[in-house]
C-alpha cells in the first residue's frame, strides 16, 4: 500500500506558465510512489487534479486592479472611473495596506472556511507527509494547520523563491516577515537555486535546507542538440517564455536589438510568448525604432506544447530579470532553455543565474541597450555546450524530492 502524502501548491497542470508545468511533472512522479492529496489555487481550475486521488482548492482575494494584459499584448480595458482608482490605490502606501490585508491569515481563513472544515477528516488518514510549495503565503497557512492536525506527519516546504522581497511596489513586508518565521515548523526545506538556500540558512541555523534545483521535462526535449546560431537564414529569432512584468527593462533590450541591427544589418523578431503588464506594454509601444530591422511580436498565452515548439524554432532565447536582482531564484524558463539546447542571453545581473549560464549556455549582459548589442554579436561567435543538459532532467529533479521526503518522513 502507498503511503498518503498532502501536496499543497498555487498552480496546477494545464496553466501557460513554467511553474504549471514543472507541477504535472513533479505529480507524474510523485504518484508514482504515494497517494496524493492536492490542495491548489482555485482560480487555476477546479477539476480533479490528474495523479491525485482527492483534489481541494482555496480561494484568495485577487485585487481587481491587477494590471497584466490580455491573450494578446493588449492592455485590459479600463473605465475613467476604473483608472482614476487604480492610480489611486497603486500609490505605495496603499498597495502595502491593501496586500497586508490580502495575504493575511484572518483573511485567507475567513474565505476558506469550508475548505478548512473539510481538511479537519484528514485526521481519519494515515498522511506521511505534507509537502508544501511557495514562494505563495497561502501554502505555508495550510501547512502550519495541518501540522498541528497531523503532528506525525513529516512537513517538507518547497521555496521557489524567497517570500520578503522587495521587487515591484507594496509588498506587504510585515506580514511576509512574520510568515517567514513560520518555516520553522517545517522538518526540511527544498531550495531551488542556492541563493535561497543561503538566504533562510541565516533565518533557520538547524534547518536542513536541500538545494534541487529546477528542471525541465525530458519528454518535450528528448530529439534536441545543439546547431549553432543562425539556423534563420539572414535573421536571427530570439524568444523570451513567459510573461514580462514588475518592469523587467523590455525597452532597453529592444533598443539593444535595433543598435545590433544597426552594427551587423542583421533583421532581428523578437516574440515574447507570454503576456504584458501595462508598463511593458506601454514601453513597447512607445518605441520609435528606426527602420525594420527590429520586430517584436507578442503572441500572447499559448499552452505548453505551442510555446515548446516556438522555443525550438528559435535562434536564441531570451531572460529578462528586474534591473534591482532577486539575488535569489532562477527563473524556471532557463532550464526549460537548457533542455532545449538553445543558447541564452540573459539581460540580468543575478549572480548565480549569471554563474549558471556565462560561457557554458550563454551569455549575460548588464540592463543597458549598448551591452545588450554587444553581447548578442559576441554570442554570434562562440559555441556553447549542452552534452550535460540531462543534470537539469525532471527525472533526476523528483528523485532527489523524493529520496529527501523518505528521510522525513516518520515511520
Amino acid at each position: 500500500m502507498k503511503q498518503i502524502i498532502i501536496v499543497i501548491s498555487d498552480y496546477r497542470e494545464g496553466q501557460p506558465v513554467v511553474a504549471s508545468v514543472r507541477y504535472l511533472g513533479l505529480m507524474k512522479h510523485l504518484a508514482d510512489k504515494y497517494d496524493i492529496i492536492a490542495i491548489h489555487n482555485r482560480k487555476y481550475g477546479e477539476s480533479p487534479v490528474p495523479f491525485a486521488t482527492e483534489s481541494y482548492t482555496f480561494v484568495t482575494l485577487d485585487s481587481r486592479f491587477s494590471n497584466l494584459s490580455e491573450a494578446h499584448g493588449k492592455p485590459a480595458r479600463s473605465g475613467i472611473g476604473k483608472k482614476y482608482l487604480g492610480r489611486i490605490i497603486r500609490r505605495n502606501w496603499i498597495v502595502s495596506s491593501w496586500a497586508n490585508y490580502k495575504f493575511s491569515k484572518f483573511t485567507f481563513r475567513r474565505l476558506n472556511r469550508d475548505l478548512y472544515q473539510k481538511l479537519s477528516s484528514m485526521t481519519e488518514k494515515e498522511v506521511a507527509a505534507i509537502y508544501t510549495t511557495i514562494p505563495d503565503v497561502y501554502g505555508l497557512y495550510l501547512a502550519e494547520y495541518l501540522q498541528q492536525l497531523l503532528p506525525s506527519a513529516a512537513t517538507i516546504i518547497e521555496i521557489r523563491d524567497i517570500l520578503n522581497h522587495d521587487i515591484g511596489q507594496g509588498q506587504p513586508r510585515f506580514i511576509l516577515k512574520r510568515v517567514e518565521n513560520k518555516l520553522s515548523i517545517a522538518d526540511g526545506i527544498v531550495a531551488v537555486s542556492a541563493g535561497i538556500q543561503q538566504y533562510y540558512r541565516k533565518q533557520h541555523p538547524s534547518m536542513d535546507i536541500e538545494l534541487i534545483r529546477n528542471g525541465f521535462d525530458e519528454e518535450y526535449f528528448y530529439d534536441c542538440s545543439y546547431r549553432g546560431i543562425r539556423n534563420s537564414g539572414d535573421q536571427l529569432i530570439l524568444s523570451h517564455i513567459g510573461s514580462i512584468y514588475k518592469g523587467r527593462s523590455i525597452r532597453v533590450f529592444v533598443e539593444g536589438l535595433s543598435l545590433f541591427h544597426q552594427q551587423t544589418g542583421i533583421k532581428v523578431v523578437f516574440q515574447v510568448i507570454g503576456l504584458l503588464d501595462r508598463k511593458a506594454y506601454e514601453d513597447i509601444h512607445s518605441l520609435k525604432i528606426p527602420g525594420e530591422g527590429v520586430e517584436v511580436r507578442i503572441m500572447g498565452s499559448v499552452d505548453h506544447e505551442t510555446a515548446v515548439s516556438l522555443l525550438t524554432a528559435s535562434d536564441i532565447a531570451v531572460i529578462l530579470t528586474h534591473p534591482n536582482g532577486s539575488h535569489y531564484a532562477i527563473p524556471g524558463k532557463t532550464f526549460e532553455y537548457i533542455g532545449a539546447c538553445k543558447p541564452v542571453l540573459a539581460v540580468t545581473k543575478d549572480e548565480e543565474l549569471r554563474s549558471l549560464i556565462s560561457g557554458r549556455y550563454g551569455e549575460c549582459a548588464v540592463h543597458d541597450s549598448a551591452e545588450v548589442a554587444d553581447t548578442l554579436q559576441r554570442m554570434l561567435q562562440l559555441t556553447f555546450d549542452f552534452s550535460e543538459r540531462m543534470e537539469f532532467g525532471r527525472t533526476l529533479q523528483a528523485e532527489r524530492i523524493i529520496r529527501f521526503m523518505d528521510q522525513k518522513i516518520k515511520r
